[in-house]
């Protein structure tokens, strides 16, 4: 059977000479794996371009149930990227989040809000001609909510540290080791309260982001390390 699926893909692996294997996050039922045969000549349906991490397409499914992974006959970029790949800080955060959304991204069920969320921002974030340094900080906050860990702002005087691990502001230091202190949880309200106006130094944008990854880490099973996190850093500083 044959049927058009909406997908971003994730991960691109050779598998054989002419066969690689894509994960793709796709609109209609989730993270899946599919077999597509790259080709190089003009004629070629699915080219090395088409099958580019982050890439927003349209594709045709080849589904037999017999099958553990799902053959894809032909690929159309729906979304051209302006400069998401070609600008080096937007590059540089387009493969961190490309990891993030990787590690995090999971289930095999269909949930068009969280699909919608994705693809509409990184079409923004590739049209942004603003400052573009804190965008990654302003997603990994979004994508928690729909993966059902969005910190709870309840910031004020009192409530000046932020639990990680509880992902809640508090008064009191915490038993275990996952929070932050007043200095940063004061920033991280400033990023959930003020998302379009918010700004911050490089170091204050290294320790949110280290906050941030282990909000990630206590929350979604297996999510391990960011290997991209360094470079991320050094291109920010």
């Amino acid at each position: 059977m044959q049927q058009k699926t909406n997908g971003i893909i994730l991960q691109n692996t050779k598998y054989q000479d002419k066969r690689n294997i894509l994960k793709i996050y796709t609109l209609q039922h989730g993270v899946q794996s599919y077999i597509v045969n790259i080709g190089h000549s003009k004629k070629s349906k699915i080219k090395s371009a088409h099958v580019i991490g982050l890439n927003q397409i349209e594709f045709i499914e080849q589904i037999k149930k017999t099958r553990s992974i799902q053959l894809i006959s032909d690929i159309h970029v729906s979304y051209i990227y302006q400069n998401l790949f070609s600008n080096p800080i937007k590059n540089t955060i387009a493969i961190f989040l490309n990891e993030v959304l990787l590690k995090a991204l999971k289930e095999q069920t269909e949930n068009a809000e969280l699909y919608q969320f994705v693809s509409k921002s990184l079409i923004v974030f590739d049209n942004q001609n603003y400052e573009a340094s804190n965008f990654h900080l302003h997603f990994l906050v979004e994508l928690s909510k729909h993966l059902g860990f969005y910190p709870n702002n309840n910031y004020n005087e009192k409530n000046c540290l932020f639990d990680i691990q509880d992902g809640i502001f508090t008064a009191q230091i915490p038993t275990h080791l996952y929070y932050a202190d007043s200095e940063l949880s004061f920033h991280l309200s400033k990023l959930l309260t003020d998302k379009s106006n918010f700004t911050c130094n490089a170091k204050t944008r290294a320790e949110l982001l280290n906050l941030l990854l282990m909000l990630y880490r206590l929350h979604v099973p297996n999510f391990g390390e960011i290997k991209s996190i360094q470079v991320l850093k050094e291109i920010l500083a």
